[in-house]
């Protein structure tokens, strides 16, 4: 034996013993982080950075990074995602958003909950872009609709009743049948439903100015978001076989905090539907008939800096129009020093946060620290 040996042998069973899965101690901790297009989640990693930046929340940024300054991969944390193309499960790192550089509120929310448990954690997504609850998420006893909800079915008489709950229901289930297959080193410990995040809104908002055959529509699915809402939950309960499964509400915080000074407005409509749909969101979480859910509020994280330069590129995009100048990544804003500032911070549309990676880990954060209290 020459003197390299032993080393030798303990250098690679170090390595074997770096490269191996966590392994699973006790129950399974599982969350679902379900929605439509914001849950899938569209920030930009190239944005990630600028969370750093944050008065407040700027500290988070280095829950998310490794020594070296790149970002960490999370193998306690694994996400199962069954309506992702491409990478269906895997340890939880940037990129598991709706695309493969872009993020949602999953990465700060599993790395919140990483260092939570010491037994291995499962968020199992469930989230399709351009999904409503009136309609695609509605739920057996929702009951039959109403008016508002019948004219616009009539309208777009594509969309199926339901269809969505049902997928959501039978993907969660897969996921817990099969969770031997998602969590490295899993041995038969078993799982405890944690928590579910919802994080859904846009659809059942957006229509605030639809009118059908000169009578308002749009308002009426809002003030009908809370009784379908509040019956999903129950009926996801039950289906799931979990009573007592604790819920946190993500509020939809689109354009900020600064919707409570438009909305004085007489004229500005969409301010005011706004914050009648984010009360919607609150009376859910109020219903004396449920338990254990709770409004988490996120208008706060919204960067009106991004949402500057997004107003100035809208503008500009005019103006190239008219001038006959090809749209590029290099030409977002008119000046260098304005497009690097864009892209730095996000770039995305105005319904998906604009693009900010800061925002959705803030919602990230705020979720999972309303699941934990």
């Amino acid at each position: 034996m020459n003197r390299f040996s032993i080393p030798f042998r303990f250098l690679c069973l170090g390595l074997l013993l770096f490269a191996a899965p966590v392994m699973a101690k006790g129950k399974v901790k599982v969350f679902i982080l379900a929605g439509q297009s914001n849950m899938e989640g569209h920030g930009q990693v190239s944005s990630l950075e600028h969370l750093g930046n944050h008065p407040k929340y700027g500290g988070l940024l280095k829950k998310l990074k490794n020594p070296d300054g790149s970002w960490a991969v999370r193998k306690d944390v694994t996400v199962a995602w069954k309506s992702r193309e491409g990478k269906k499960k895997g340890p939880l790192s940037v990129g598991w958003g709706a695309q493969e550089q872009e993020l949602g509120p999953e990465l700060m929310f599993g790395t919140i909950m990483g260092e939570l448990y010491d037994e291995h954690v499962l968020l199992i997504k469930a989230a399709w872009g351009g999904k409503s609850v009136w309609c695609d998420f509605r739920s057996p006893s929702a009951g039959e609709m109403t008016w508002d909800e019948k004219r616009v079915l009539k309208r777009d008489n594509f969309l199926k009743p339901g269809l969505f709950y049902r997928r959501m229901v039978a993907e969660i289930k897969e996921g817990l049948a099969n969770i031997k297959n998602l969590v490295p080193g899993y041995e038969g410990e078993g799982y405890e439903l944690a928590g579910l995040a919802w994080f859904q809104g846009w659809n059942d908002f957006c229509e605030w100015h639809l009118q059908l055959d000169k009578k308002p529509v749009g308002l009426g699915l809002i003030k009908r978001y809370p009784h379908n809402l509040a019956a999903m939950f129950r009926d996801l309960r039950k289906d799931l076989g979990a009573p007592g499964l604790p819920i946190v509400i993500g509020e939809l915080g689109v354009g900020g905090q600064e919707m409570e000074k438009r909305a004085k407005r007489e004229d500005d409509h969409e301010a005011q539907g706004m914050l009648a749909f984010r009360r919607a969101q609150r009376a859910v979480a109020a219903d004396g008939s449920l338990e254990r859910v709770t409004f988490v509020p996120t208008a706060e994280y919204w960067d009106s800096r991004l949402q500057e330069l997004r107003e100035q590129s809208d503008a500009w995009w005019n103006e190239k129009e008219k001038k006959g100048i090809k749209s590029t990544e290099e030409n977002h804003l008119p000046t260098k020093e304005l497009n690097d500032e864009f892209l730095r911070l996000g770039v995305h549309w105005y319904c998906h946060y604009n693009g900010s990676a800061a925002n959705y880990s803030l919602v990230g954060y705020a979720l999972a620290e309303a699941l934990k209290k």
